[in-house]
């Protein structure tokens, strides 16, 4: 017990000069640029890339705190840290015994506001288990790699952010990166080893592989939580005729591959921390990694539900409709939030907020929504472009034999085989009962240049000919 209370009270805290001049610092940073509102713990800890506990003992200059974490603070506010800022918690104890444990460091990146967050309570709990649970006969160790795959605007970034801001205090580091300027690999490692090693490593070698070495090593000695957000930004389709399992290539990059190789030693390497990635697409190269009980996993975000949706939408206004108005309007759009909050606006601007008068309409595409699903229907390869004609022309839930008998005879098993694989890891179709189905949106997307003779806006020679269209259809 002696000990405990020992150690509680070691470390460093605030002067009355040091707390005085945080505190002002402070004060005017609300009143400049918070309308005069104070800031919350949480957002104290958002700026300052602490735990929100933390940031309360360093201004109740109770409990001891380690030098470093004070210099967060005040860095957060552009002010100097000096000696005379700060003094040891207990004079009594020696100096050469101040407090080393490393603090919570929470580096957010652009992590966006997650303040309206609906829904997700199975999957957060899901995840939470997947990264935190002790070992058990279901879960040998806690996952190292978690990959967040689903459809564009599923909410896969902000479930993200969420389940980070409620797992941070179980890491010494935590890391959210949004790859949306695509960094190249060595640029990325050495912004994650700055940042895992406080600064002091900055003369990193210029292999990438070695660089990966260096990462794994903090991985290893402390436990730390990276996310990457958006890893299909960097991924495109490889330009080649064939499908294989490796489909895909990484831009901006001249060895390809790079970032695949990244994910897969780091889903190799045993170590304490967690990777946690986002994308439309799966990687492949890390496919023989993963499990149902294995430390490398693929979690598949589906829509949100009726009632999640229709708390989402009170933020835009009120809507009228019934319990099946809301229900073919979920379903026509897949629960997709980002897709749904852009026709709730179209039906609170067209329609005065009545979801029975806009599904009248019987239209479920238009305007950017349709923008958005081109350049994801461009990347696909033309045998994945053939399987989902051939899906919609057939109108119902079809077996892979069934598939196969509609298919051009040019197309083999393995390519059905492996453009089925494509179309399931980009979230395009489900399966159920060993059954294919295209999403109802998808339809309505790819029914669209079948019917109005658009099929040359993408590559013709990837869809079925106007005879194989009607063999398939009969």
């Amino acid at each position: 017990m002696k000990s405990q209370q020992r150690s509680r009270r070691r470390g460093v805290i605030l002067t009355p000069q040091g707390l005085q001049k945080l505190q002002d610092a402070k004060s005017q940073s609300e009143s400049n640029e918070n309308f005069d509102k104070h800031y919350t713990r949480e957002a104290l800890g958002f700026r300052m890339g602490l735990d929100p506990d933390t940031v309360a003992k360093v201004f109740a200059c109770e409990m001891g705190v380690d030098r470093q974490t004070l210099n967060y603070c005040f860095q957060a506010f552009k002010l100097p840290l000096e000696p005379n800022d700060y003094q040891l918690a207990n004079p009594d104890i020696n100096p050469q015994e101040d407090y080393t444990k490393i603090p919570n460091r929470i580096d957010w990146g652009e992590a966006p506001d997650v303040s309206l967050f609906y829904g997700r309570t199975e999957e957060l709990a899901t995840l939470k288990h997947w990264i935190l649970a002790e070992s058990t006969p279901e879960q040998a160790i806690p996952c190292r790699l978690i990959t967040l795959l689903g459809m564009g605007g599923i909410g896969k970034t902000c479930l993200s952010v969420k389940l980070t801001q409620q797992i941070q205090n179980q890491f010494e580091f935590v890391i959210w990166r949004s790859l949306l300027p695509a960094p190249s690999v060595n640029d990325l490692l050495a912004d994650l080893i700055s940042v895992l090693s406080d600064g002091k490593e900055t003369d990193l070698p210029e292999s990438f592989n070695h660089r990966i070495s260096r990462l794994i090593h903090y991985l290893q000695r402390h436990r730390c939580l990276l996310v990457l957000d958006g890893a299909d930004r960097i991924l495109q389709e490889c330009a080649a005729t064939e499908i294989t399992c490796r489909d895909c290539i990484w831009l901006h990059h001249t060895t390809v591959g790079e970032y695949c190789e990244l994910f897969r030693r780091v889903g190799e390497a045993t170590h304490q921390s967690c990777l946690i990635l986002t994308s439309r697409i799966k990687s492949y190269e890390i496919a023989p990694l993963e499990g149902k009980t294995t430390p490398v996993r693929v979690f598949s975000l589906q829509g949100l539900q009726v009632t999640e949706i229709q708390k989402l939408l009170k933020t835009k206004g009120t809507f009228r409709g019934t319990p099946d108005d809301w229900n073919r309007l979920i379903e026509s759009y897949a629960g997709n939030p980002h897709i749904l909050n852009r026709i709730a606006i179209t039906i609170q601007k067209l329609f005065d907020g009545s979801i029975t008068e806009f599904l009248k309409q019987k239209v479920t595409l238009f305007g950017t929504i349709v923008n958005d699903l081109d350049p994801e229907f461009e990347h696909l390869s033309d045998v994945a472009k053939a399987t989902i004609q051939c899906m919609v022309l057939n109108r119902q839930p079809i077996s892979f034999s069934q598939l196969r008998t509609k298919m051009p005879s040019s197309v083999s098993s393995q390519e059905l085989l492996e453009s089925l694989e494509l179309l399931q890891g980009r979230s395009w179709i489900d399966t159920k009962s060993g059954l294919f189905s295209l999403q109802p949106m998808m339809i309505e997307y790819v029914k669209s240049f079948i019917i109005d003779e658009k099929i040359t806006k993408f590559q013709p020679n990837a869809f079925l000919d106007q005879e194989h269209q009607r063999q398939v259809a009969s």
